[in-house]
């Protein structure tokens, strides 16, 4: 009954020990998460009232607590703002050449974009009208013709060549 009983301890003693550990894990994927979200809503503002989080103790449950609460509140100030808005109109919006250009200027030094000419401009070599039948890229059969001279010039040097010799 008393090895039962140490079986029995042992058992729970491990099972509580795994489930803390799974409970750690869990606990630190959510502050990860937590965190995330907060880098990503980094661009809103809190509403009035509301100061930023103390970034000293940002190891601390309380932190964690903290920043989530200011997730929260820029997410409602947002949800408030878009409220009865159209939402493709938005997308729209955001396409526009105001945004592409804010967005151009934000990149760094080395991305450089390029402008490609419009559709209508036309370079000095895009006349087609003016083309030479010359310039015309060769069919298969005027390829195949020039092959066949090349190999027949071949054919008659080395005949040519083995003819002298046995003449000598």
């Amino acid at each position: 009954a008393v090895v039962s009983t140490q079986s029995t301890g042992e058992t729970k003693t491990n099972d509580s020990k795994t489930r803390q550990e799974r409970m750690d894990r869990i606990l630190l994927n959510v502050k990860a998460g937590v965190e995330h979200l907060a880098d990503k809503l980094i661009s809103l503002k809190l509403p009035k009232g509301q100061g930023p989080v103390r970034q000293s103790t940002s190891t601390g449950d309380d932190f964690i607590i903290d920043l989530l609460g200011q997730c929260e509140q820029k997410l409602m100030k947002l949800m408030e703002e878009l409220d009865g808005k159209d939402v493709s109109e938005l997308y729209s919006g955001m396409e526009d050449e105001e945004f592409r250009v804010s967005i151009e200027n934000k990149l760094p030094q080395y991305n450089v974009r390029i402008n490609l000419p419009a559709a209508s401009d036309r370079g000095a070599y895009d006349d087609e009208d003016e083309s030479d039948p010359d310039d015309e890229a060769p069919t298969r059969l005027h390829i195949k013709k020039q092959a066949q001279q090349i190999i027949d010039q071949r054919n008659k040097k080395t005949r040519g060549g083995i003819k002298k010799k046995k003449k000598l």
